[in-house]
């Protein structure tokens, strides 16, 4: 029937489309641009590196499995095989479904949020996506065709990571020098590359007999290689380093055959090529190419004392803490964070406070879903090698997917999986799937197609159902995501009066308004994704504000009941989240609610004991509150937990200055920086507020040394002076500026003309 190839056709197209799903950025079309774009512009929205992608291969699932089934009932053939492999999955999405509904948080756990998008509705996606393509693929043989659109898709990103190194493309900030593609993170770019690697030998070995083919894949190869090398990401290329070589081991063990043995010796030259880089490199690790290279430099670096590999070790060893607690079920996906929190070591003060990932791919399994989804998950490996193994494919072929396993698992002992690997894994899974030659259902009421009478009655049913699922599940989440993207813009593009545009800053009562937009996001049936977040940036938002003297009192007033009431809500559906109530405490802070502050921060330190940013804003609060006995102990057992952490030694010695103790203080501060005389704006506010003016001189003094053509170090040394009573000195400083920026002449001179005169008032 025609009917039938038009959805077969639609099918395969949606497939080879997914394929491209990382070409997504929800930028609106423009903010990520730098001249021209090679990206696929979505509706911009909150983390547009991850809100479009998700948003799309969701959609793009829940159609195709409508267009899937109605097909499948059709046309018994594509309906699914068994195999071991799909009970396994099929196994782990049950249990998941389990600990979904046991998790520390269920709502969270289902939906995620906007930062990663996955918990256990994409765990639902990707099964659906792998009985489609596995049913799909298998029956039209397209597996081939499928590899190589991924090819064509790796091998474009490729060049758009070439041009981002040329700098005709903009990388993301948080990458810095590291190429990351349309990712905006350099590691997910880089996975993604190391499954094209092997897909690209795959396919290599697969049509070794075509010249044209072996042209398209050499040229895919440097592409995705020299990309990978430029990620600077040392997990997958180590990955890719230990693939290859476990590849060609597995064809000096298996390839005895005639036919191989030219490839044997192939092998067995690349292991030797291999061995001699490896020494090579050590040999010269010290060398000024090495380190002059940006990605041999971070290899150069790796040690058990490096910084990075120390919080590896102390981040698993909490993951495994929080394993021994809830070994069973685990703590539910996207839970991470309680675990992290609550087994918090104080000598990770210098890295990311909030880690929302072990970064190691078991672990989040172990932690999200407990014993059982971590056997699971490793069982997806071993059987895939037992179905290699087993496999009509050729040795080569054999050993480039056991390569690509191996590559895979080892990346995933340093980092977590995105979407893109999610989804080329289970590709691979749906194709070891296909490979097991599983029989279609014997049952006859199974393996009976539906008449067409019966297609037009279930069609538009099933059709409906699926454009109501795409409706319910993403667009009510999209219009948070747009929404919030909107109101954390703070300005607005206004007429210049001459046919053009101009930015000027929002009204606060517009960003409040806002802000409450995207918190509801009144689109039907709603939706939790996102809430979270939506309330942790009005927070943000709201305590700046709150000191700000251009805000009408009312607006103000109005801003903190709206926020107080979201952020009330929102802790009493995820209770005992300690940066949530860390930031609520923060919010009362700058509002002067002092003794609700407490109780938000008390309520944290509980959740997480030995947070020191806790306690850091917790002494500010008593400081503020005029409280120095308590805001002293508090921050000295910040500063006791971690005595190396700069920020716990400066705060305690404010603390100490505060109380009266300035004996302790000074010592403190001498016997880390050998002088009290520290360049850091805290301490200067806080010699300014306890008038030791010629600290506060010495300071500025000593910015200046280090850089005598800042205006602004000028202008504050000379604020200094006018504090202490120094006019003379404070004019020179004013001049000086004045001579360093001409442009602020007029200004400087305005100022000097009221010292002069005496009507600039000295600060009390």
């Amino acid at each position: 029937m025609s009917y039938t190839k038009f959805l077969k056709w639609a099918l395969l197209g949606g497939l080879a489309l997914v394929f491209f799903v990382p070409f997504i950025i929800a930028d609106g079309g423009g903010a990520y641009q730098n001249g021209f774009n090679m990206y696929i512009p979505f509706p911009g929205s909150f983390f547009p590196f991850i809100t479009g992608k998700n948003f799309m291969f969701r959609m793009l699932v829940e159609l195709l499995a409508g267009l899937y089934i109605v097909l499948a009932l059709r046309e018994p053939k594509y309906r699914p095989r068994t195999s071991t492999l799909l009970w396994v999955f099929g196994a782990f999405v049950l249990w998941m479904g389990v600990a979904t509904m046991l998790s520390v948080d269920p709502t969270k756990s289902f939906w995620s949020n906007f930062e990663r998008m996955e918990g256990y509705l994409t765990v639902l996606h990707l099964f659906v996506y792998f009985l489609i393509v596995g049913a799909v693929a298998s029956a039209e043989e397209w597996w081939d065709r499928l590899f190589q659109v991924s090819i064509v898709s790796s091998a474009l990103m490729g060049v758009y990571a070439l041009l981002q190194l040329a700098g005709a493309l903009p990388i993301s900030s948080q990458s810095g020098p590291r190429v990351d593609g349309t990712f905006g993170n350099a590691t997910y770019l880089a996975v993604f590359m190391l499954f094209g690697v092997f897909i690209t030998l795959f396919m290599l070995v697969r049509q070794r007999k075509s010249m044209w083919a072996q042209i398209f894949y050499g040229v895919a190869l440097v592409l995705q290689v020299t990309t990978l090398y430029y990620t600077q990401t040392r997990g997958a290329l180590l990955g890719l380093l230990g693939g290859l070589i476990l590849a060609a081991l597995y064809i000096v063990w298996k390839g005895r055959d005639a036919q191989w043995q030219p490839l044997r010796k192939v092998a067995l030259v690349g292991i030797g090529v291999i061995a001699v880089v490896v020494v090579g490199f050590f040999a010269l690790r010290t060398t000024s190419f090495v380190k002059n290279s940006g990605t041999l430099s971070r290899f150069s670096s790796i040690s058990l004392s490096d910084q990075t590999t120390t919080a590896r070790f102390q981040v698993w060893n909490m993951a495994l803490q929080g394993v021994k607690e809830k070994p069973l079920v685990g703590w539910g996906q996207e839970n991470f964070n309680f675990v992290f929190n609550k087994y918090y070591s104080p000598e990770m003060y210098s890295q990311e406070q909030w880690f929302d990932r072990a970064h190691n791919q078991f672990l989040d399994w172990l932690i999200a879903g407990g014993l059982p989804a971590f056997v699971l998950y490793i069982a997806f490996f071993v059987l895939s090698v037992l179905v290699i193994f087993r496999s009509r494919l050729s040795v080569p072929e054999q050993a480039v997917l056991v390569g690509l396993l191996a590559a895979y698992a080892f990346n995933n002992l340093f980092v977590f999986d995105d979407l893109v690997s999610s989804v080329y894994f289970v590709t691979f899974l749906a194709f070891f799937h296909s490979l097991s030659k599983g029989a279609l259902p014997g049952s006859v009421a199974l393996s009976r197609p539906l008449s067409d009478k019966g297609i037009a009655v279930a069609a538009p049913f099933v059709m409906g159902g699926a454009l109501l699922l795409i409706w319910v599940v993403n667009i009510p989440g999209l219009a948070r995501a747009e929404g919030l993207l909107v109101a954390l813009t703070p300005q607005v593009g206004v007429s210049d009066g001459q046919g053009g545009m101009r930015a000027a800053q929002k009204d606060p009562k517009a960003r409040l308004q806002e802000f409450q937009t995207a918190l509801d996001a009144g689109v039907w049936p709603g939706t939790p994704l996102g809430r979270q977040e939506a309330t942790e940036q009005m927070l943000q938002y709201a305590s700046g504000i709150a000191a700000a003297a251009s805000v009408d009192p009312a607006v103000k007033q109005d801003t903190f009941t709206a926020t107080q009431n979201a952020t009330v809500a929102m802790l009493a559906v995820r209770p005992h989240d300690a940066r949530l109530e860390l930031f609520y405490g923060a919010f009362l802070d700058t509002f002067g609610k002092y003794p609700e502050a407490l109780e938000s921060l008390t309520s944290a330190l509980v959740d997480s004991p030995l947070k020191q940013q806790i306690m850091f804003e917790k002494g500010v609060v008593y400081l503020n509150a005029n409280d120095t006995q308590n805001a002293q102990s508090v921050l000295k057992t910040a500063f006791d937990e971690a005595p190396g952490y700069r920020d716990a030694r400066i705060l305690y010695a404010a603390a100490l200055t505060y109380s009266g103790n300035q004996k302790s203080a000074d010592a403190l501060l001498v016997e880390a920086f050998g002088t009290v005389l520290v360049d850091d704006s805290r301490l200067l506010q806080v010699y300014t507020n306890k008038k030791l003016y010629d600290r506060v001189v010495g300071i500025w003094k000593a910015r200046i040394e280090q850089n005598p053509q800042n205006t602004q170090s000028h202008l504050g040394l000379a604020a200094a002076y006018f504090t202490s009573g120094n006019k003379t000195a404070a004019i020179a400083e004013l001049n000086r500026a004045a001579q360093l920026d001409p442009a602020l002449a007029a200004q400087v001179q305005s100022v000097i003309t009221q010292i002069q005169n005496g009507t600039l008032a000295v600060p009390k």
